[in-house]
């Protein structure tokens, strides 16, 4: 009998810590000299087994902070398809703190094309996500005046601003476009520094109200390294895909 090779062996030991919650959801894998220790291989062997379990989308590795265990499957059920916070869905390290803010902004010739209005100014509204390692994405909200009158909130609570963004704009609204993109901004022109320097991924998300009229646009940005996105499709005539049981 022959026994499987060394990187299969350390996948499925890794794989076996994870299923068994000792590595949990957003945890930092031991680092590689560890790990080439732990399992008794060579740093080879190590990366070519966490190399499958990056593909296999069961670790994320992040360019000068290491690997880290990816969200657990009950978190991945539910993808960006379905209608929710796509920031939410797409990050994949852990979400330890938010800061909002909030600007009232002069009329512009993009704003009144995109909300169908005409000399009207509108108002951003700015989350940054962060955890221990710093700044791990950025959601900016355009949006009208009368939309923040329309469901109450409160421009001075954080709180109030993060739950109308992140729950109750989707629980009111009927559907939403997301078209994700490599964004050409540099990192270099925001305010903040993202913990991560890899390209930005850009989600510019349409949110529409049950009259078809746009509520906002959000574009969320996240370092690529820092990103995930799990789609669940469908087949659109499955009756057709069905053989006859003779």
């Amino acid at each position: 009998m022959h026994r499987s090779p060394k990187y299969v062996q350390v996948y499925n030991q890794i794989l076996k810590m994870i299923k068994q919650g000792q590595l949990a959801p957003g945890s930092k894998l031991p680092s590689e000299e560890v790990l080439t220790t732990e399992f008794e291989v060579s740093r080879v062997t190590l990366r070519t087994a966490l190399s499958l379990l990056k593909e296999d989308g069961f670790i994320r590795s992040i360019h000068g902070q290491g690997h880290f265990v990816e969200a657990g499957e009950s978190q991945k059920e539910s993808g960006i398809e379905t209608l929710g916070d796509p920031m939410l869905k797409s990050l994949v390290l852990p979400i330890e703190k938010r800061e909002t803010y909030f600007h009232e902004n002069q009329p512009s010739e993009f704003t009144d094309r995109l909300f169908d209005s005409q000399n009207a100014p509108y108002d951003t509204l700015n989350i940054w996500y962060q955890n221990k390692s710093g700044n791990i994405g950025n959601t900016l909200s355009i949006l009208l005046p009368k939309t923040i009158e329309l469901f109450a909130v409160n421009m001075n609570s954080s709180r109030d601003i993060v739950t109308f963004l992140e729950e109750t704009i989707y629980q009111k609204a009927s559907s939403s476009t997301v078209l994700i993109t490599l964004s050409d901004r540099q990192q270099k022109t925001f305010r903040r520094t993202f913990s991560d320097e890899s390209p930005l991924i850009l989600m510019t998300e349409d949110v529409f109200g049950l009259n078809g009229e746009r509520l906002l646009q959000n574009k969320h940005y996240i370092p690529a390294n820092l990103y995930r996105a799990n789609v669940v499709r469908y087949q659109n005539d499955l009756q057709n895909q069905i053989s006859p049981v003779d």
